[in-house]
């Protein structure tokens, strides 16, 4: 266990602690994303929640429409931008394939599968900068990059998970109704900043002197 990376280590621990509140963010997030326009809204709201607990700071689930509202806009432009990041990879895949030879296919093939995995690298430094940080959404995306090209190892290192879980959802439908999201954003706000751990308050030792009753 020491040996893994430490955002997969809090991000473990953050899942195992507070495992109900997970699920119950992921069963408000499936509702909202029904509607397909409130998805990226509501990634946003679960996120901000995942980062207090990742503060050890007990979330307030009565918060969630507020912090939706406050997400609206940003949510939007963030679900937009990554629907145009899929289109365009996909429009410029499916074109240069028909005109290159398998050599070509090959590397536009591997351009594509990176820059999908340097998007999705990137997730957690955005999320954090819209939704905890409050920053404009153009703004958000320079210290989002700059975050990511200071630790790019465990950037890409974070990618395994949600590709996992993909994985694990696809063979299993019952875990991604539950907690795949929630899972994904618990180790996403562990990416970008480690576990708070409080120290509980000592006990009296018992070793101490009592003190003396009045004569």
């Amino acid at each position: 266990m020491s040996r893994l990376p430490r955002a997969y280590r809090d991000g473990a621990l953050l899942t195992w602690r507070h495992l109900p509140t997970l699920a119950w963010l992921n069963l408000i997030w499936i509702a909202l994303s029904w509607t397909v326009l409130l998805a990226g809204p509501a990634t946003l709201a679960a996120y901000a929640l995942i980062a207090a607990l990742r503060e050890d700071i007990e979330p307030d689930l009565r918060r969630y429409p507020a912090l939706l509202r406050q997400n609206l806009l940003p949510g939007v432009l963030w679900l937009l931008s990554s629907a145009t990041f899929a289109f365009v990879v996909y429009s410029n895949l499916v074109y240069w394939r028909r005109l290159l030879g398998p050599f070509g296919d090959s590397v536009v093939s591997l351009l594509a599968v990176y820059l999908t995995w340097l998007y999705v690298a990137l997730q957690p430094y955005l999320l954090e900068g819209l939704s905890v940080e409050r920053r404009p959404f153009l703004q958000a995306w320079t210290p989002a990059f700059l975050a990511l090209a200071r630790s790019p190892l465990s950037a890409h290192l974070y990618v395994v998970v949600p590709a996992f879980l993909l994985v694990v959802s696809f063979f299993t439908r019952t875990f991604a109704l539950v907690v795949l999201v929630s899972v994904a954003l618990a180790f996403a706000a562990t990416q970008v900043r480690p576990l708070v751990e409080r120290a509980e308050p000592p006990e009296p030792s018992a070793d101490l002197p009592e003190d003396p009753s009045p004569a």
